[in-house]
């Protein structure tokens, strides 16, 4: 482990390179700014990956896959989800899906009208909204407290409707960083059953958990459940292979996966899967989890030093989160709007966050700012250096 870890040291992140490569993040500012934004990791990923994409394309050959995808994959993914997360399933159950975010859209897609409700959490990250407008349902919101991380099951049992289709869980949760109890899921599951409505579990941050916080699967808790809930994971956050753009569905049964199937094949998302994303993540799955345990480690780390270093500024108050590497600190104390708070840090400290606003994250989400930690602690004490000045010029 103490080798691994050095993947992780200051010196393995270089900006010259990621101002190159990180097209949405260090690419899209100034050379001076510290990125905080996307939520994608400053590191190389696991070697292994690499090697085996170099093997796959020293041929030079470049054809197309299959739009089901590579079955060596879809067995591999069946076989984790029931080891690592008590998934009981088949390679027949697999859907794969060009990146999480297609996932999220193909669910809402094969399952939702104009006119139907969804329900989603507030705050939570905009793919699920952006989801459900593009076919004219309508969103219905969940608070979630962000001091407590409570999500009352009985506020949500009082949202439902005879047009709820869906109910979209976030576990763990982007951006407030919650590993959903055991308990609340129990309870979601009988809800869910009873209404008879599916739930889409995006479960995409499920192994960067910090102990002693642990992620439960909605669908391992019961057979039952199972049969109402679609899981969303994928190698991104995981191994730091956000650009691969691959994503795995675990479906209920092998009916409901056909049907997806079909409507991924009349959307065209089923001919955007590459042999290549899919080698990466095979890669990954086999022989990436020492990476990923250092990379925890490292996040851990970084986790405690930014939240202790954030709660000492004034007006700045930051819930240590049991899961992922964002952070979101409430700064409503200082008497701006997350807009306005996210402009001062770019003008007055050269750091971009991305704020609370409804676009990013929905109506809750105001008062609060979101910045990524999966990146060096060189670049976060940087970064945290010229926040604390920032502020303190603002308020003294």
């Amino acid at each position: 482990m103490k080798l691994l870890s050095s993947l992780f040291a200051d010196e393995q992140v270089h900006p010259e390179l990621l101002q190159k490569h990180a097209r949405i993040r260090w690419k899209t500012v100034a050379a001076d700014v510290i990125p905080l934004t996307a939520a994608e990791a400053d590191f190389p990923a696991p070697k292994e990956v690499t090697q085996m994409l170099l093997d796959q394309i020293s041929d030079g050959y470049f054809f197309y896959c299959s739009p089901e995808g590579e079955w060596e994959l879809r067995e591999l993914v069946a076989e984790i989800s029931q080891t690592r997360y008590g998934i009981r399933c088949q390679p027949e159950h697999i859907v794969l899906t060009p990146g999480t975010a297609a996932g999220i859209w193909l669910v809402v897609r094969w399952l939702c009208q104009p006119g139907d409700e969804c329900i989603l959490l507030d705050p939570v990250d905009l793919l699920f909204g952006l989801a459900i407008d593009s076919v004219g349902a309508r969103r219905v919101y969940c608070r979630v407290d962000k001091n407590t991380g409570q999500l009352d099951v009985e506020q949500l049992k009082s949202l439902l409707s005879p047009r709820t289709r869906l109910i979209c869980l976030c576990n763990p949760h982007n951006p407030l960083g919650l590993a959903i109890p055991k308990e609340t899921l129990q309870a979601i599951g009988e809800l869910a059953l009873k209404q008879n409505v599916m739930v889409l579990a995006d479960e995409v941050w499920h192994e960067i958990i910090y102990p002693p916080a642990k992620h439960v699967s909605l669908a391992s808790l019961e057979k039952e459940f199972a049969q109402h809930t679609l899981t969303l994971f994928g190698p991104s956050k995981t191994f730091g292979l956000s650009g691969l753009r691959i994503g795995f569905l675990v479906t209920p049964n092998e009916k409901i996966a056909l049907q997806l199937r079909q409507v991924a094949l009349q959307l065209g998302m089923a001919y955007s899967l590459t042999l290549y994303a899919q080698v990466g993540a095979v890669a990954a799955l086999r022989y990436g989890w020492s990476w990923r345990d250092a990379f925890v480690a490292h996040l851990q780390q970084m986790r405690d030093y930014c939240v202790s270093r954030l709660n000492r500024i004034p007006g700045i108050y930051c819930r240590q989160p049991d899961a992922t590497y964002v952070l979101f600190p409430d700064i409503s104390a200082l008497g701006m709007s997350s807009q306005a708070f996210a402009d001062f840090l770019l003008a007055q400290a050269r750091v971009a966050v991305v704020p609370g606003t409804t676009d990013w994250f929905g109506p809750g989400a105001e008062g609060n700012i979101r910045l990524s930690f999966a990146t060096s602690r060189f670049v976060l004490a940087q970064a945290l250096d010229r926040i604390e000045q920032a502020v303190t010029n603002y308020i003294s």
